[in-house]
């Protein structure tokens, strides 16, 4: 294979990986979205989802109690929607973030820092009780 196909082809395969990443965290935060807020954080915060609470951790914590109950929480969400990619696709997420797509590492934990870059990014402000 030429330098600029296999180039190419890898270009291709970095930005599917960045691309299906996303959508596998995007997936997880309609999840969370759809389970009613736990209540943890008190009267302080008008949270209405675990996704609204999982942001406020990521903006404000680590708290390891906090961070530990969330991680249970989303791992198996993590897991499960990894279990349903087709085996051809889950072999090419896997060979490209090993092999220099922007993020790196195992898929969960790529799908995981998308999680927390989202979360870290999103504005709470409507949710304070002032």
């Amino acid at each position: 294979m030429s330098d600029d196909l296999d180039s190419a082809l890898w270009k291709a395969a970095w930005r599917f990986s960045d691309t299906r990443i996303q959508a596998l965290a995007r997936k997880v935060i309609h999840a969370m979205q759809r389970m009613p807020a736990s209540g943890i954080f008190g009267d302080d915060y008008r949270f209405k989802t675990v996704w609204d609470e999982y942001c406020h951790e990521a903006q404000e914590g680590p708290h390891p109690m906090l961070e530990a109950a969330f991680d249970q929480t989303v791992a198996p969400m993590i897991a499960w929607h990894i279990d349903q990619l087709d085996h051809s696709e889950r072999q090419l997420l896997e060979t490209a973030l090993a092999e220099g797509a922007e993020e790196w590492g195992d898929i969960a934990t790529v799908v995981r820092k998308s999680l927390q870059g989202i979360a870290i990014a999103r504005d709470l402000s409507k949710f304070a009780n002032y």
